[in-house]
């Protein structure tokens, strides 16, 4: 990368988060990486390391939720196992004998020592791959700082005077939180490099536009989305309508129906973040009104136009406890998200369909949407089961409908097709609540 020079907005922040990396690989003492960012600027850094993780095996980037010390240095480990395991076929293809096996875990080791000797283990049996490691930590909560801050300082002491002290291994945590670490801080000054990200990666588009050589219709078009993007984050109504009136007398002339949807979404949006219903309603039936219109031109992503306006009409109903219009809306979406083999979208407007007959006292009707949701869910690659809301779905049903119940049996045995014998294990569980339940025992 060093003979590597930026041209364009993106690259140049690229290049300043890999200097701030730098600094932090030159210092010998340091430990852990402390990277604060905002929100825009922590999605660079997020891209940073996928691209470091991808260019060799010494990076590795964890997403887990921590939930304690022990489960998250236990998650981390196995997550470790895995990525050796998964490769083991792919290594012996490439001639490289990859035979490490796990070590075994001795009796009172913790899971941070346990952690640590299987780095240890894995950097002796393969010096070449694994000469060192740098453990990106990202985790998906951080709720519980105090409790992060303490299993750190647990990794701390044992990468720097434990038994399985190394120099070879280093830490990254990167969040929005700015009162993180201080306690860590004072007690390894030198180990605990901070950095203060600032990159201004909201100004990217705006840049990125300034710089670009498209002229005419589109041109324009470009400028007015980036500018309309920003009203999202100012409370600026008169402005959202002057530059949507601009960007949709391009879109309407030049027949762009999928850009005018895009507009009216972003409208849409805007006026139900700022509460006013009626203008809401009336941007997202224009999104509507133009996906239809996009749809009948042949366009290809037609369906999911019409299935993202919807959307956004059910999401002004259902904030206003207007439960029967939202389930209507809502019943109308399968139709178009089944048509693209879209299982995510058609649970989860099932599944909304059904929360919403159900508070509209449409107990027929909530029961139907489940059993279409769960049919859904059938037709899901297993892996994205759980990634979806289908679990959200299973419960609701689970709790819902009574032993006595004529469909009791259907459910019984579609959940069995897809969750095994044991499904009533599973279902019984509320998953919103399961996380909550976990923090609070640990």
């Amino acid at each position: 990368m060093d003979s590597w020079q930026p041209s364009n907005p993106v690259e140049r922040r690229f290049m300043l988060a890999h200097e701030d990396a730098l600094a932090f690989a030159e210092q010998p003492q340091a430990k852990l990486l402390y990277w604060q960012a905002n929100e825009d600027d922590l999605h660079l850094i997020n891209t940073y390391f996928q691209v470091q993780q991808e260019n060799g095996c010494c990076t590795m980037q964890f997403a887990d939720d921590f939930l304690s010390g022990d489960k998250y240095a236990a998650l981390i480990a196995q997550n470790i196992i895995n990525f050796y395991d998964q490769r083991r076929d792919g290594s012996l293809a490439q001639g490289i004998t990859a035979d490490w096996q796990v070590p075994v875990k001795e009796s009172g080791t913790t899971e941070t020592q346990y952690l640590l000797q299987i780095a240890h283990s894995l950097m002796q049996h393969h010096p070449d791959i694994f000469p060192g490691f740098l453990w990106v930590f990202s985790p998906g909560n951080l709720k519980s700082l105090s409790k992060i801050e303490s299993w750190l300082d647990d990794l701390l002491t044992e990468t720097l005077s434990g038994e399985w002290a190394s120099e070879r291994i280093r830490f990254v945590v990167y969040t929005m939180e700015t009162d993180l670490f201080s306690k860590l801080s004072d007690n390894y000054p030198q180990a605990v490099y901070r950095v203060n990200g600032q990159y201004h990666c909201e100004n990217v588009p705006r840049e990125m536009i300034a710089e670009s050589n498209e002229r005419g219709d589109s041109g324009k078009f470009r400028r007015l989305f980036v500018e309309l993007t920003e009203t999202l984050k100012n409370n600026d109504p008169q402005r959202l309508e002057n530059l949507s009136k601009a960007a949709l007398a391009i879109t309407n002339n030049a027949r762009w129906f999928d850009q005018s949807v895009v507009v009216h979404l972003i409208g849409g949006a805007a006026y139900l973040k700022w509460q006013d219903k009626t203008r809401s309603l009336q941007a997202y039936g224009e999104a509507l009104a133009s996906a239809e219109q996009a749809k009948e031109e042949g366009h290809p992503a037609g369906n999911k136009l019409i299935v993202n306006a919807l959307f956004g009409i059910c999401s002004v109903y259902y904030m206003n406890k207007e439960y029967d219009m939202a389930a209507s809306y809502y019943d109308r979406i399968p139709e178009f998200s089944l048509a693209d083999a879209d299982y995510i979208l058609t649970v989860e407007a099932n599944r909304m369909r059904a929360e919403c007959w159900d508070k509209a006292k449409s107990p027929a009707n909530a029961f139907s949407a489940a059993f279409e949701g769960v049919d859904a869910g059938l037709n899901m690659e297993p892996e994205l089961r759980k990634q979806s809301s289908l679990p959200i779905l299973t419960h609701w049903l689970y709790k819902h409908i009574g032993l006595t119940d004529w469909r009791y049996g259907e459910m019984r045995e579609k959940f069995a097709s897809l969750y095994g014998d044991d499904w009533e294990q599973f279902v019984s569980l509320d998953p919103l609540k399961s996380s909550q339940e976990e923090e609070k025992r640990v």
